[in-house]
This record gives C-alpha cells, sequence and structure tokens, in this order.
C-alpha cells in the first residue's frame, strides 16, 4: 500500500498568495503613516530645540535676534567676503554649536551639517553643509520698508540695524504669535538672501536705503511671510491656498522658478516661495513664541493665519488689525 502525501495544490499556494499580497498591501501604509508620525516628531522636537533657544537669546540680550544682521566689521578677517549672517548663525550657541558660530562671526562660511536644523521628513535634502527646513515668521511679505514688529517678530536688521524685537513688543502675547514654521524649498540657512542688496555694488552695503518698490526689496530663503491681500503663491502652505484661488498662468511657482509663461526675474519665485511648506501630508509643524510646538492643518483659515503672525494685530498693517483670537481658533 503506497503512502499518501499531503501538499498544496497550485489554487491554494495562489489563494494563499493573493492573501499575503492583501494583506501587504493593507499593512504598508500603516506601516509608511507610524514612519511618517515618527518622523513629523522627530521634526517638531527640532523645531522645538529652536524656539527654546530663541528664548535663551532673548533671555540673554533682551531682544530677537534679527532676520539678517551685519557682522562687526572689527571682527572680520582681513580676506573675508562675508559681511552679514543670519538668525540660524545667532542661535547656534544656544544649541551647542558656540565654535561654529565663532567661524561665522569672523566671516568664515562654515561647511557643517547641523542635525537639528534638518526635518528628517523633508525628501528634497540631504544631510549636506549648513542645509535647513525652518523659517521664521519674517511679518509682512514686501519691502524691507514695511517690516515693523508689530507685524512680524523677525526684523531685516541690515536694512534697518536699530529696529529690534523687545519684551514690550508681544502685545498679542507669546501663545497667540507664530515663530517658526518650515519650508522644504528653502537651501543654506547662513545665505542672508534678500534682493537689496542686488542694488548695491560696493561695501558697505545698504543701511537706510530709504523706500524701495516692494517687488525690488524682497528677503527670501529664511523666512516665511504674510499677505496683506489674497492668499498669494508665497502663503500656502504645502501648496494649498488658504484662500482663494489665484491666476492659473502668471502666479503659479515652481520649486524655484515661473512657470514658463511668464517672463520674470530670478529672485521673484525664490522670494515668492518663503512661505510654510512640508513634506507631511496637510500641514506643517509650528513653534509659538511661547515655546509651545504643534501642528496646523493646510486648511486653517487664512484670516486667523495672518493673526497668529501680528506680534500685536491692532498696530500692524493687516487688512483686519481688530481680529480678537477665540482660543478655539489657536491650534
Amino acid at each position: 500500500m503506497r503512502e499518501k502525501k499531503f501538499g498544496f495544490t497550485l489554487v491554494e499556494l495562489l489563494v494563499v498568495i493573493a492573501i499575503i499580497g492583501v494583506m501587504v498591501s493593507l499593512l504598508l501604509p500603516a506601516i509608511q503613516g507610524a514612519r511618517e508620525s515618527g518622523r513629523r516628531t522627530a521634526c517638531m522636537n527640532n523645531m522645538r530645540q529652536l524656539g527654546l533657544a530663541t528664548i535663551q537669546y532673548e533671555t540673554q540680550f533682551k531682544e530677537l535676534p534679527g532676520l539678517i544682521e551685519r557682522l562687526e566689521g572689527t571682527d572680520l578677517e582681513e580676506d573675508s567676503i562675508e559681511h552679514y549672517t543670519t538668525w540660524a548663525v545667532r542661535l547656534l550657541p544656544f544649541i551647542e554649536k558656540e565654535k561654529v558660530a565663532r567661524q561665522y562671526e569672523v566671516g568664515v562660511a562654515m561647511q557643517t551639517f547641523i542635525e537639528v536644523m534638518l526635518c528628517p521628513s523633508d525628501a528634497s535634502k540631504q544631510e549636506s553643509a549648513a542645509v535647513h527646513s525652518y523659517v521664521v515668521n519674517g511679518g509682512r511679505l514686501g519691502s524691507a520698508s514695511l517690516q515693523s514688529t508689530a507685524n512680524g517678530p523677525f526684523v531685516n536688521r541690515a536694512y534697518e540695524p536699530s529696529l529690534k524685537m523687545r519684551e514690550g513688543h508681544w502685545r498679542d502675547g507669546r501663545e497667540y504669535t507664530l515663530l517658526f514654521s518650515e519650508n522644504v524649498d528653502t537651501e543654506r540657512f547662513d545665505d542672508a538672501t534678500w534682493t537689496g542688496f542686488a542694488l548695491f555694488n560696493t561695501p558697505p552695503y545698504p543701511i537706510n536705503l530709504g523706500f524701495i518698490e516692494e517687488q525690488e526689496d524682497v528677503t527670501w530663503g529664511l523666512a516665511f511671510f504674510w499677505s496683506p491681500g489674497e492668499a498669494v503663491p508665497s502663503q500656502q502652505i504645502n501648496g494649498k491656498s488658504l484662500r482663494a484661488p489665484y491666476d492659473a498662468k502668471c502666479q503659479r511657482v515652481t520649486k524655484l522658478r515661473w512657470s514658463e509663461k511668464c517672463d520674470k526675474p530670478y529672485w521673484e519665485p525664490r522670494a515668492l516661495n518663503s512661505r510654510p511648506k512640508s513634506d507631511h501630508p496637510e500641514g506643517v509643524n509650528v513653534v509659538f513664541a511661547g515655546g509651545r510646538a504643534t501642528f496646523v492643518n493646510e486648511d486653517i483659515k487664512y484670516d486667523i493665519w495672518r493673526a497668529l503672525m501680528t506680534p500685536d494685530d491692532e498696530r500692524s498693517s493687516s487688512p483686519f488689525p481688530d481680529i480678537i483670537l477665540d482660543d478655539r481658533d489657536v491650534p
């Protein structure tokens, strides 16, 4: 009598393989979601460190660092080509990078990667010198001549050295004023990217410029800005307009340049990319001036978003300066 051999038939094998395939397809999004959740949390922790560093800086110097500042000429090395610094460089001593900060202070552009500056979800960047994913609240979009501490806490001091964000300027409260957001289109954190520099060919660089056309004097790469009108491309979160749709022909912006249908200078789309943007689904991480970090959904009403950006809404140039924020509006 022959012994019977037991095994799977071809049909049974195919059924098992199909079931495994279905299970993998169901589990994969959950695994990817869990990974992104971890990256988003790590990203928020980085931003929280930068927020605490800003608070420590303010405690020590009784002011916030400038968006862009001029380096002290007496400290510069003779062959230095760096004359300006940024908010991020000013914060380096407060995230345990004092040696790197000292090199910047004498005009040396460092090639150092700093992990806390890079969001793990930022798929557009690699771990390279001075890379960063985080931007600060620069206030109103446009010329530096329009800036004020009522419009935003980080001001361009290359334009106006005496303008400083101090303790008494937080009239709307630190827990109601944004300090940091994200932008995956940024480049180096030590680049003082201001179009006003291009208006002058030789040092000393601009200090008292007077009035300049808005479109000739804009900052990008270091900050995010609010618009007094409709939500232009610079005022989007993750490419989604916070308010009305905008003209698709000449206001649609790619990563670093305008649509080919539009004839615009190279710097304009870069400046207009000074907005909140992340690789997180449906929103961005933010940090408030009091140190609290949270996630903001991209569907937030634009008038609320703008009110959260102004430290002194009533004295700002916002078109709606009398908004009283309900705690239910605050993320």
